[in-house]
């Protein structure tokens, strides 16, 4: 603690430290290297992709109970269980070998996601003040996005420093690294403030709360198709993690350009995510809506149809780059028309679905890379283009509208 009291970092706003949070706990320096690795303990392209369906199977699962916890203990209790499970399952990976033990370790880090979905939005946004929450939630959610890519910039390349060719030592060494990165992620989670206002009211059982949160997501239309848009517009993006490094093997890409790759992309995650709420003021929410998301799309095309080593590099910075630049759009839109006392309930059944329908596509997608490395893209690109196309993003102004009329 010696640390915290030297950055002072008890003077930082719930706001600070969920970004400093996010960056810790996002640093992962193995990552641009991690389906290598798991291919070199003999698993498939398939199974690779089956470890995140797991985890996405599992947040499925934990979603809502996870997300009534939240409601009951509070937010910041969630977070220091959801990042105590991480560390868990880091320290966890240091000796896995087999395909198993790598299942039971997804298992734990799907619990630890579940906790920290829901909650950490609603702690941000109960933590602002009452007026102007939508603008004030845009840049605190942009601000998280910046720093969860601020890490995934600079882990790859320190990654690359540390795994400049694979080996399993060195890689382990980025695993333990990682591992130390958690834990400082956990002593800034006892930092944290609960808004205690937002518990101002009656004790309720986790059943009531759950049936409130159902009641309310499917009574709210705007809400409804704000979901429908989460859910089928998602980006795979963790799929895309896992799958772009045997796409960059596949063009003779090194291990070294996989760590430049996901720092470019995650530097350019950055500035848009940072910038999405001057973005949305110029160009307005339509535009920028539709825009944020059928980019992702018209990216994983372009990387199916890469000719080159340097075009495939520059279609995986795109499709990178704008992965997630509607979520911190959504996430305001959504935690607007949401009551404090059911918020991280809510979302957390909004993510439940999320989880789902990433599992089942998930899956699919590692099924085509065994085939080809090209085909798991074309579906996502397919997928993204068709369905942001069918719930008509563009209605954004004339839905957000007849939402407050009501």
């Amino acid at each position: 603690m010696n640390l915290l009291k030297l950055l002072n970092i008890r003077k930082f706003t719930n706001i600070h430290k969920i970004a400093l949070i996010t960056f810790f706990s996002s640093l992962y320096l193995y990552g641009h290297v991690g389906t290598l690795y798991l291919q070199a303990r003999s698993l498939s392209l398939f199974q690779v992709s089956s470890i995140w369906s797991i985890i996405v199977a599992t947040i499925f699962l934990a979603e809502v109970p996870t997300g009534v916890i939240a409601d009951k203990i509070g937010r910041k209790k969630s977070i220091i269980i959801a990042l105590l499970l991480q560390l868990i399952g880091e320290v966890w990976y240091i000796f896995a070998d087999t395909y198993l033990v790598f299942v039971v370790i997804a298992i734990i880090a799907g619990v630890g996601f579940s906790f920290a979905s829901g909650c950490i939005e609603a702690l941000i946004y109960d933590t602002l003040p009452k007026d102007k929450r939508e603008d004030e939630m845009k840049k605190a959610m942009g601000a998280k996005g910046a720093a969860y890519y601020l890490a995934f910039f600079a882990a790859p390349l320190l990654g690359s420093l540390l795994v400049p060719v694979f080996t399993l030592e060195r890689f382990l060494t980025t695993v333990f690294l990682t591992a130390c990165s958690v834990f400082i992620a956990l002593l800034l989670a006892f930092t944290l403030k609960e808004p205690k206002k937002e518990y101002e009211h009656e004790e309720e059982s986790p059943i009531i709360i759950l049936k409130h949160g159902i009641q309310h997501i499917r009574g709210n239309n705007f809400l409804l198709w704000l979901t429908a848009i989460s859910v089928f517009t998602a980006t795979f993006s963790g799929t895309l993690g896992s799958l772009f490094q045997p796409y960059f093997v596949h063009f003779n890409l090194t291990a070294m350009n996989m760590g430049i790759a996901s720092a470019i992309g995650a530097l350019l995650a950055v500035g848009l995510q940072k910038n999405i709420f001057m973005i949305e003021q110029w160009l307005g929410k339509r535009t920028t809506l539709i825009a944020s998301t059928i980019l992702p799309g018209i990216g994983f095309l372009f990387m199916a149809a890469a000719p080159t080593p340097i075009i495939a590099f520059v279609a995986f910075l795109f499709t990178y780059g704008t992965a997630e630049i509607k979520n911190p759009l959504i996430s305001s839109y959504q935690n607007g028309v949401i009551p404090e006392k059911i918020r991280a309930t809510v979302l957390s059944l909004i993510n439940l679905f999320v989880s789902l329908y990433g599992a089942v596509v998930g899956l699919t997608m590692g099924w085509f890379a065994n085939q080809h490395t090209t085909y798991p893209f074309i579906l996502a690109g397919i997928l993204i283009i068709f369905f942001a196309t069918i719930f008509r993003v563009d209605k954004i102004a004339t839905k957000q509208s007849q939402a407050m009329s009501s």
